[in-house]
């Protein structure tokens, strides 16, 4: 579509992640080292809304609320359950620990996952600047994958307050986060650019793994389980990159942005 001009125009993937940092960093202090995880929407609205006007928000919005996908709602769940119960079973040969298996977590923590977790980023990382940087790249040789990089970068540096604080470790944020976003590119390009999707795999990440699996260690074992779990992952975030080829299941006639496109069936 056609879009304003203006400074805005030339550099909105820049502006996006500043603001995008601003707006989700304040509340590490505030509220006790939790990143607000509205801020990526937020800047994704006022970037288009500012930069598109009118238009550019409705297509956006026709992003977020594509619904149709199929069994690839599916995928996503499943391969965190995947992941996390081959790393529980990699624990227990590695440790000596026989720590039980964790009970599903109470739903005061499902309410607040869903309200409050890390699902609220993908309208603004997914829903915006996955396609922005995978039309930028498209033309070029693996762009995808290029584009799919960049963006695990810059997620993984909107984590780095909690990784000075300690929350999260160093092989999360520089080594999950990257396959984290192997698994969403594939999985919106599978999906026919399905942001709903992407916002429930994000949701059985953080209940799955942060709501019931890590919880249940601690100390030396936690560490060593999440890990694994990290090492789990980034194997599934390889073997897609394998088998689907640097155009993580993009298909060229994909549309950048609003038309509602079929998932893929195979």
């Amino acid at each position: 579509m056609r879009r304003k001009s203006g400074p805005l125009t030339k550099y909105p993937l820049v502006l996006f992640f500043l603001l995008t940092y601003l707006l989700s960093w304040w509340s590490v202090p505030v509220v006790g080292g939790s990143l607000f995880p509205y801020g990526p929407t937020l800047a994704a609205c006022l970037i288009v809304a500012i930069g598109q006007g009118r238009g550019g928000l409705r297509e956006w919005c026709t992003r977020l609320t594509h619904w149709r996908a199929g069994w690839w709602y599916l995928v996503g769940p499943l391969l965190i359950a995947a992941s996390l119960l081959a790393a529980f079973g990699l624990f227990r040969l590695l440790s000596l620990s026989a720590i039980p298996f964790p009970g599903l977590p109470l739903p005061a923590i499902w309410l607040e996952l869903l309200l409050l977790g890390g699902l609220w980023e993908e309208p603004g990382f997914t829903g915006y600047a996955l396609p922005e940087l995978q039309e930028r790249f498209a033309r070029q040789r693996g762009g995808i994958l290029i584009a799919t990089l960049i963006l695990a970068l810059l997620r993984a540096v909107w984590h780095v307050p909690l990784l000075v604080q300690g929350t999260l470790p160093w092989f999360d944020v520089f080594g999950y986060i990257i396959a984290f976003q192997l698994i969403i590119t594939w999985l919106y390009n599978r999906s026919g650019g399905s942001v709903p999707a992407v916002m429930l795999f994000h949701y059985s990440s953080n209940l799955l793994a942060g709501g019931m699996m890590l919880p249940a260690f601690s100390g030396a074992e936690k560490q060593l389980y999440w890990m694994i779990f990290a090492a789990c992952t980034i194997l599934i975030g390889s073997v897609i990159l394998v088998r689907q080829g640097t155009s993580l299941g993009r298909r060229p006639q994909l549309p950048h942005q609003g038309t509602a496109h079929a998932p893929a069936s195979d």
